[in-house]
C-alpha cells in the first residue's frame, strides 16, 4: 500500500526498532560513561539522524557532506566525530572550524595538516591515531581493513613514537586511539 502511495523505489525504517536497538545497545554499557556514535556513512537520511539525536546518540560523519547533516539534524559539533580516508582540506578546516568532538586521523600527516589548521585558528583540535593493529576479522576480503596490507591506518609497531609525536603538538589534543578491523566480524 505504501509503494503504490507513494512510489518505489521506497524506503520504510521502523522508528519503534531504532529505538529499541539503540536502547539495547546504550544499556550493554551500564553505569560504565560511554558514548553511542551512529555511522551516518551507513544510513543519512535526516529523520532517522534526529531520531538518534532524541535517543541521546551521537554521529560519526565520513564527509564534510555528513558533518552538515548532521548539524541540519539538530547534533551539536561536540556530538560528532570526523573520521574516514581521504578527507580533503576543507573537510578538515571545517572540522577544525566547527570543534567537532574529535578527528580520527589516518596518518602522521593527515595530523600534521589538522595540526597546521588549529594552530592558524588559535585553537586546539581533539584527535584520535587510527591504528591498523594486523588482526584478521575473518570477513570478505574486499571490507576487512586491519591486516597490515591493508592502506589504513598506522602500523601498531609506529602508533607509540606518532603519539608521542602529536602530544606534543601545539595544535593537537590526543584524546584516544582507533581501530576498525572489517565492516563484518563473524566470529569473536
Amino acid at each position: 500500500a505504501l509503494a503504490e502511495r507513494h512510489g518505489t523505489p521506497l524506503y520504510v525504517y521502523s522508528g519503534a526498532l531504532i529505538r529499541e536497538r539503540y536502547a539495547e545497545l546504550d544499556r550493554a554499557f551500564g553505569d560504565y560513561p560511554h558514548r553511542v556514535h551512529c555511522a551516518l556513512k551507513a544510513n543519512s537520511i535526516l529523520g532517522i539522524a534526529r531520531l538518534i539525536r532524541e535517543l541521546g546518540g551521537r554521529v560519526d560523519a565520513n564527509s564534510g557532506w555528513e558533518i552538515e547533516v548532521a548539524g541540519r539534524a539538530g547534533f551539536d559539533p561536540d556530538d560528532i566525530v570526523f573520521t574516514g580516508v581521504g578527507k580533503t582540506g576543507a573537510e578538515l578546516a571545517l572540522a577544525t572550524g566547527l570543534g567537532v568532538h574529535a578527528i580520527n586521523a589516518e596518518s602522521r600527516g593527515e595530523l600534521e595538516r589538522i595540526d597546521e589548521l588549529s594552530r592558524a585558528a588559535g585553537r586546539r583540535t581533539r584527535v584520535a591515531l587510527r591504528v591498523n593493529p594486523d588482526v584478521t576479522a575473518g570477513a570478505h576480503p574486499h571490507i576487512s581493513t586491519g591486516q597490515r596490507s591493508h592502506k589504513f591506518g598506522v602500523p601498531i609497531e609506529t602508533a607509540g613514537e606518532i603519539c608521542r609525536w602529536a602530544h606534543a603538538r601545539e595544535g593537537l589534543q590526543l584524546v584516544g586511539l582507533h581501530a576498525h578491523v572489517g565492516s563484518q566480524l563473524v566470529t569473536l
